[in-house]
């Protein structure tokens, strides 16, 4: 494992050294990766172009991000950031230095874990119930899983000190970067997805014929990708978690029911009025 983590030093290295004029475009490719954008732009995007990709889009995210939470725990990956600090590796060198940014400060473990989902066609069809029962596995088997090792006196949460003491900013560290609160956004997500796709609303703007309308799909994109920035500058309390972890489950939740069914019923209905002025 040092091997790997010393890899992943200087591999930083490498890049903070002799990339360092493209520091700003660096940090800007890191931004748009951010798993937290699919929820918030690429989701909203291609669910008004392909409802069946969208879908999907959900679906491998959460898994794919909860099956890493899984693996993360079990492995015990350290960020390079705080393995430097800590680590025997260089008895007789000096450690390296490495640059830190706000997004290097998260709290969750840091090894890099793959993961495949199997293509399910069924997945834009299931009902909410096959969603429910999903998120009841996901979060239970997680939180099962956090206290069978709690028991045997593992601390799952090591990684949340870690962050906060190694980071050079203690601005940059916030809550919802913790294992949990990834895990609670993507169940959110989930649930919310599953209770747009079986409402009432999205069956009847995606059943009327302006829904294949390209004037309508823009339409949906603009006022979706408007409203989630709106949306985005509330922020969820965090001095109590419980309140937290709460609150952020019901804002996730809000997300694809606003983008699935409220915003494009919304402009169903605009537009089946504007067409019945017209005539």
């Amino acid at each position: 494992m040092d091997f790997i983590h010393s890899s992943g030093v200087q591999v930083i290295q490498h890049l903070q050294s002799n990339y360092k004029d493209y520091h700003d475009f660096l940090n800007f490719m890191s931004s748009v990766g951010d798993p937290r954008n699919i929820f918030s732009l690429y989701f909203p995007l291609w669910f008004q172009l392909s409802q069946i990709v969208g879908t999907k889009m959900i679906w491998v995210a959460v898994i794919g991000d909860w099956l890493n939470l899984i693996f993360k725990w079990i492995l015990f990956g350290h960020r390079p950031y705080w393995w430097v600090q800590e680590t025997h590796f260089y008895q007789n060198h000096s450690l390296p230095q490495l640059e830190q940014f706000h997004i290097t400060c998260e709290t969750g473990p840091g090894m890099l874990v793959a993961e495949a989902f199997e293509h399910i066609p069924s997945i834009h069809t299931a009902s909410f119930k096959v969603y429910l029962q999903t998120s009841l596995f996901l979060f239970s088997f997680a939180l099962s899983f956090y206290f069978l090792l709690k028991l045997i006196h593992i601390d799952l949460l090591w990684s949340i000190s870690k962050a906060k003491k190694w980071c050079v900013n203690p601005e940059w560290i916030h809550l919802d970067t913790t294992p949990f609160a990834g895990l609670v956004r993507n169940l959110g997500a989930l649930f919310g997805l599953g209770l747009a796709i079986n409402s009432q609303m999205f069956l009847k703007s995606c059943k009327d014929k302006n829904s294949y309308k390209t004037r309508f799909k823009l339409t949906c994109v603009a006022a979706t990708l408007t409203t989630l920035q709106l949306y985005d500058l509330i922020k969820v309390p965090t001095h109590t978690e419980v309140l937290f972890y709460t609150l952020s489950f019901c804002k996730s939740a809000v997300v694809p029911l606003s983008v699935v069914a409220l915003i494009p019923y919304c402009v169903h209905l605009l537009i089946g009025d504007s067409e019945k002025r017209l005539d």
